[in-house]
């Protein structure tokens, strides 16, 4: 029997943009079983009505669920309502994690499950993604991939940024991701949602680190290209042995807060009991941060505080907001 999967997708004020979304999916070869909006915005948000009006015109009854939330809860707080929604559900075997301005190809959804989700010698299905690239930009990878040759030891992982350089096979070996993937829902029972509390900038590695520490294995698809913009400016990249940081210049002071808050707070996850590593690695930020934004020419009072406030949060294991 063919796998039933549902699309989910956070929505809070960009009602054309959340609405393309939709018609994207209308287009799949292969449809999903049903879309879940996660509604950030307020009940009485006119958009609502367009995705309603359009799902009873282009969808079986009963495809589309927008889920209310009593506060504007962002991505991670949208998607692990919308998660629970469709997995109340018995039949869906899958969520399809989307974005409101993240638009498969018609081909998007067949291709991802043209690739088996077993792995020979364990019972955890592989975790598919699709491989995110910017159309206006020749769909050239739209951030970097960390990714392996698949005969490559289990931690040679590289940050690929260009897709010319990827592995030459149909399903490249990943470390992990969020946008694109195709979480089962046996995942589900094991480790529940994304932290809500995280809101953005956040889910994308909480979520991926919890699968991986759970026994899970990711790939991304070749040929199951998902549109999504690159970020205003260029990522500055650092790599210091195995490890790799990024800087995103642009960033508003309460989006890096929460980046920075996030980042430390799955540092307390990973070393629960190794305070002395963590503060190491925080200090490491800080002085990568900080040059980050002298050398972008992004520098700010404002977002430098929001850097020691947001690593102080994290490492104490608090996710108070911005």
């Amino acid at each position: 029997m063919a796998a039933r999967i549902c699309a989910i997708f956070s929505h809070y004020s960009r009602a054309e943009i959340s609405l393309n979304c939709l018609r994207r999916l209308k287009a799949q070869t292969v449809q999903p079983a049903r879309i879940v909006i996660a509604n950030n915005s307020t009940p009485d948000d006119p958009a609502l009505g367009l995705f309603q009006t359009y799902a009873n015109g282009n969808f079986p009854p009963g495809t589309l669920a927008i889920v209310q939330l009593n506060t504007n809860m962002g991505n991670a707080g949208g998607c692990a309502a919308a998660m629970n929604e469709a997995f109340s559900h018995p039949d869906i075997d899958y969520v399809w994690i989307l974005d409101d301005d993240s638009w498969p190809r018609p081909d998007t959804l067949e291709q991802l499950l043209s690739v088996e989700d077993s792995i020979p010698g364990t019972d955890k299905p592989l975790i598919r993604m699709s491989l995110v690239v910017d159309p206006s930009r020749n769909d050239e990878l739209s951030w970097p991939l960390t990714a392996r040759e698949p005969l490559a030891a289990p931690y040679d992982w590289q940050n690929i940024a260009l897709r010319a350089d990827l592995p030459d096979t149909p399903a490249i070996p990943s470390r992990g991701g969020w946008l694109g993937a195709l979480y089962p829902r046996r995942l589900w029972q094991e480790i529940g949602v994304p932290t809500p509390e995280l809101f953005i900038r956040g889910e994308d590695e909480e979520y991926p680190w919890k699968a991986r520490h759970a026994g899970y294995s990711f790939a991304t698809v070749r040929s199951s290209l998902l549109d999504h913009p690159t970020p205003p400016s260029e990522l500055m990249h650092c790599r210091i042995g195995n490890r790799a940081f990024f800087y995103e210049p642009g960033l508003d002071a309460s989006r890096f807060y929460y980046k920075v808050r996030n980042w430390a707070w799955l540092q307390r996850l990973k070393t629960p009991k190794n305070p002395i590593k963590r503060l190491l690695a925080c200090g490491a930020y800080i002085c990568l941060a900080l040059h980050g934004m002298l050398t972008a020419g992004d520098w700010s009072w404002r977002k430098t505080y929001a850097l020691f406030r947001g690593l102080h949060n994290g490492f104490y294991g608090h996710l108070r907001p911005y």
